[in-house]
């Protein structure tokens, strides 16, 4: 315990994996900040990152600053007590908000870009620290010191502790994102990302926003480009029947369209300004087109073209009255819809497309929507987030990217694992969403089940992840994000910025964690030393029967670690055998 004035403090060091949690003096007390550590060691590569937080508690009301500007507290003469580090590497200290989840306890995890908090008395706040390690870093140890002033108005600050981190760097080139053979697929809500920064859909600023968040999804890995190419395919997640929490989660289509005398038109420019976007951040390996196969009905919406197997809602302008109207026969959505698979190949982009489907229910349904895009579009293919297991085996010949729920994929592993070694040309993902408990990525989630989630990717030799929920923010993401009978953080990774940006958050940096896991055994299984690459998988995988997952085990901890330590010794260890020591 530390004294400033006539209040007390403490501070510790955490981990990356840290989350810390606020509510009852069980959780987080003060107490137990005196016996966090006092320093650090991390291993890193060269072009990598070394991540840990710093924690703080004040009896008495105070600010936090973590940077260098100067800051007056306008409520009252309180303390500022302030952050800073000393580091051979680029280094970015931020304080972590903290959100309500589901059992009422308030947990860290959006990654404020302001340098300052101002908090009540007897109240933690978590610093997350990130190092950018240099791709020409000579291997070695190097140490950062993050230290502790206080001050309060014009009186000269006071150094009151210094905490050393020291960083092992090997000699070893981490890939940058856009190399990553991890196939990453976070859905892209752009409609939502307009509404949370109130700027006109398609517009110039629109386009100005998104480039925030495309840059963030480039950072991370993203390698599909999401595209919603009819009205509301989600049909709003229901949310105008939830009358608990308030959210807008309608997607509206990237193509305008015009009725004029000569027929329809359809302007590709806004679709094509978001795939060209999203390639200069790396994303480029695949187009999602959602809203022409398992359009979802609503139960309120109706059926627009009752000759069309699916429930597909194109909107356009009529010049003949100037009012909108929506498409009510299939010839004319089937117009539509060659026309876009025109497009596509005329640029040159056809074999990236994929039409997707969410979670498709009725098998008969989906069959009769399939056979007629093959008969109106046979160009394009077909991809599904599957959460049936009857589905993997009816669509093995229509179906290109299979992508099972985790539970869906533990039932029918066998056909799974049959399909990847004869269906040549085909991507194999998995996802989680509403479930299951673990491994998952909500909020109250624990931030090493996203190591993990890089780490089974590998083991089960798939190509990749998806999630729905990069963006699908109820009304007031940045007050709560809970909504509906989701858990908190099942709707976003990031959070919306005053500035047009993301808010990166502590579960946004798990996962790319996780990637880069999954990006060191890919490394290991190529250089054939399958010996050390099994020895690596013990280290963290519990259960290795990926079968077992939800037949008899109901912990997570059956299905693998929980120990930070774990992941950090794995990190050396993969980092010792792709260097030869």
């Amino acid at each position: 315990m530390l004294q400033y004035q006539n209040t007390e403090l403490r501070i510790g060091l955490q981990t990356e994996d840290f989350k810390l949690t606020w509510g009852t003096r069980s959780v987080s007390a003060p107490e137990q900040i005196d016996n966090y550590p006092k320093e650090l060691r991390l291993p890193a590569g060269r072009r990598d990152w070394a991540a840990f937080q710093a924690v703080l508690w004040c009896r008495d009301a105070w600010a936090l600053n973590t940077g260098r500007a100067p800051w007056i507290s306008q409520k009252e003469n309180r303390p500022v007590f302030r952050l800073a580090a000393e580091s051979p590497f680029p280094t970015e200290l931020h304080p972590v908000d903290m959100h309500t989840d589901n059992d009422g306890l308030r947990k860290a995890d959006a990654i404020l870009t302001s340098h300052v908090l101002e908090l009540d008395g007897n109240r933690a706040c978590s610093v997350w620290v990130e190092m950018q390690i240099p791709e020409d870093t000579v291997p070695g140890e190097y140490t950062c010191t993050i230290s502790l002033y206080g001050g309060e108005l014009f009186a000269p600050e006071i150094k009151l502790a210094s905490l050393p981190v020291t960083v092992t760097v090997y000699d070893r080139v981490m890939p940058c994102p856009a190399e990553h053979r991890f196939h990453l697929d976070l859905w892209q809500h752009l409609s939502n990302i307009a509404r949370k920064h109130e700027v006109p859909l398609w517009s110039d600023a629109h386009f100005t926003v998104l480039e925030n968040y495309v840059r963030s999804l480039g950072e991370l890995g993203q390698k599909a480009v999401t595209l919603v190419v009819s009205e509301v395919p989600w049909a709003g997640q229901d949310c105008r029947m939830e009358y608990r929490m308030a959210a807008n989660l309608f997607e509206y289509s990237i193509i305008p369209v015009t009725k004029t005398a000569s027929g329809f038109e359809y302007d590709y420019r806004p679709m094509q300004r978001y795939i060209d976007l999203c390639a200069k951040y790396g994303i480029d390996r695949e187009i999602s087109l959602f809203g022409l196969a398992n359009v979802w009905d609503g139960g309120e919406f109706g059926v627009l073209a009752p000759d069309h197997p699916d429930r597909i809602r194109i909107r356009y302008l009529d010049e003949a009255d100037g009012c909108y109207r929506y498409m009510t026969t299939a010839a004319e959505i089937d117009d539509y819809i060659r026309s876009l698979e025109q497009y596509f190949i005329a640029t040159g982009q056809i074999g990236k497309v994929r039409l997707a489907a969410d979670e498709p229910g009725d098998m008969e349904a989906y069959r009769r929507t399939l056979d007629h895009l093959k008969t109106v579009a046979p160009a394009f293919r077909c991809k599904a987030a599957l959460n049936h297991a009857s589905f993997i085996r009816e669509f093995q010949n229509e179906v290109d990217d299979y992508v099972p729920y985790i539970g869906t994929m533990a039932d029918e592993f066998d056909v799974m694992q049959e399909y990847q070694k004869t269906l040549t040309g085909k991507r194999f993902l998995w996802y989680v969403c509403c479930g299951p408990a673990y491994p998952n990525t909500f909020l109250g989630s624990r931030l090493t089940e996203s190591y993990f989630i890089g780490i089974l990717t590998s083991y089960l030799k798939l190509d990749g992840f998806l999630r729905w929920d990069y963006t699908v923010w109820p009304d007031d993401p940045r007050t709560d994000i809970r909504y509906s009978n989701w858990a908190a953080g099942d709707t976003n990774f990031v959070y919306p910025a005053a500035n047009g940006a993301p808010l990166l958050s502590l579960r946004y940096k798990a996962l790319k964690r996780g990637i880069q896991f999954y990006e060191l055994l890919e490394q290991l299984r190529a250089s054939g030393d399958t010996g050390s690459l099994a020895e690596a998988f013990d280290m963290v995988v519990r259960e290795k029967d990926v079968r077992e997952y939800y037949r008899t085990y109901h912990r997570l901890t059956d299905l693998c670690s929980v120990e930070y330590a774990d992941y950090l010794g794995l990190k050396r260890y993969l980092l010792e055998k792709l260097t030869g020591k």
